[in-house]
């Protein structure tokens, strides 16, 4: 997911969706996930290990997901700045270091606030 925060005078910041972010697990795969959390949560009464199943497998797609999101953007913004050209490192620009080390700042703001 991705967000930015909004305040107003009486308020505390609240994350609020930003396209400019990609977002970990896309959002019609985290409806499905949610969907299938929430049908787990309502079968408790009639089959409660079951439902424990289901709510375990969804967390460990969702935890799946997540992983596989961050691994591909950890080599995207390594490729943004450390860049081989014949097999020798090539040095990035100040501008190109500065953009990577933003994105490294927001992503893991991001991850420290889950």
């Amino acid at each position: 997911m991705t967000y930015e925060t909004e305040r107003t005078e009486s308020e505390s910041p609240e994350p609020v969706e930003s396209p400019a972010r990609p977002e970990l697990i896309p959002q019609d795969e985290r409806d499905t996930l949610a969907l299938r959390l929430q049908q787990s949560l309502g079968g408790f009464v009639d089959a409660p290990r079951h439902a424990v199943e289901e709510a375990a497998a969804v967390f460990e797609e969702a935890a799946d997901g997540i992983a596989a999101a961050l691994t591909e953007r950890r080599h995207s913004l390594r490729a943004n700045w450390l860049a081989e050209k014949e097999g020798r490192t090539v040095e990035a620009d100040t501008e190109q270091l500065r953009a990577a080390l933003q994105a490294y700042r927001d992503v893991t703001e991001r991850l420290l606030h889950i």
